[in-house]
Parts: C-alpha cells; sequence; structure tokens
C-alpha cells in the first residue's frame, strides 16, 4: 500500500487535534494559557473566483448565525466565531474524534480590492458563504514602486 502525501497529513493533523484534547481533559476544559496561545480549530474553507466575486465558502456546521464574525479590512478577510461543546457531562470514552469545538479565526489574504459595500454573506444548512465583489475601475496588478534613497559616500 501506498501513502499519498496528503493522507500523511491529514492523520497528523488528526493526531494533533486529539493530543491537544487530552491536554484538554488532563487540565480542565480549556486551560487560560493554551486558550490563549492558539485557537482551537480551523474550518474547512474553499476560496474561489467567479467572473465577478471572489467567493469564500466555509463548513461552520453547528454554529448560529449571531456566533459568528465577518470582518472585511482592505486586502483581509477575517471570520471568526465560537461553537460551543454539546458533549454530556459524565465522562466519556471515544473511539474517533473529528468535530473541532471551541474558538476560531481564520484570515485570508484576498488576491485584489474588493467592494466592502457589496459584499454580502449567507449561512444556510451549516455553511457560511461570502461573496466579495472586485472593485470596478482597480487593476490588480496595480501598486506603487516605493522607491530606495541611494546615499553617495
Amino acid at each position: 500500500m501506498r501513502i499519498r502525501r496528503s493522507d500523511l497529513f491529514q492523520d497528523l493533523d488528526l493526531v494533533q487535534r486529539e493530543m491537544e484534547r487530552l491536554f484538554s481533559d488532563m487540565w480542565g476544559r480549556h486551560p487560560t494559557n493554551l486558550l490563549l496561545a492558539q485557537d482551537t480549530w480551523r474550518p474547512p474553507t474553499d476560496v474561489f473566483e467567479t467572473a465577478t466575486d471572489l467567493v469564500v465558502k466555509m463548513e461552520l456546521a453547528g454554529m448560529r448565525e449571531q456566533d459568528i464574525d465577518i470582518v472585511l479590512d482592505d486586502k483581509m478577510l477575517s471570520v471568526s466565531g465560537f461553537r460551543p461543546e454539546n458533549r454530556p457531562l459524565a465522562r466519556i470514552s471515544y473511539f474517533q474524534m473529528g468535530v473541532n469545538y471551541g474558538h476560531f479565526c481564520l484570515q485570508i489574504f484576498l488576491p485584489w480590492p474588493v467592494d466592502e459595500a457589496a459584499a454580502t454573506a449567507n449561512y444556510q444548512d451549516g455553511f457560511l458563504e461570502i461573496h466579495l465583489p472586485r472593485r470596478s475601475g482597480e487593476n490588480e496588478e496595480a501598486g506603487r514602486r516605493v522607491e530606495i534613497p541611494v546615499q553617495d559616500d
């Protein structure tokens, strides 16, 4: 059997998440230093281009619209939120773990300037879909050249 590279990295990600949960169970629900050190999970996300928009589609099953925060700032989109745990209070034994809970924050650098006023978002059936129309009249190759002053000795 040949192991594909993508399978290896997916397995390593699952092992890392399981280890994080084990440590969380050992030291309490959410130790303060771990909660502040990093976001607890990263939702599966697709980013693609249509004829007019950049579309960001995220799987956020089990969340409510009011628990999701979307911030669009110049050439970066930030999506953050919280998915609450619904585990029973009694001690349980897992056979497989794959659903992530808690806080998340995902930042996506946009390939071109977008029309912030025309941006829309829709959350339905566990999927968040954000449409970011390209800013009209903007050239995606445009930029400002910064000169470095040369000092003569």
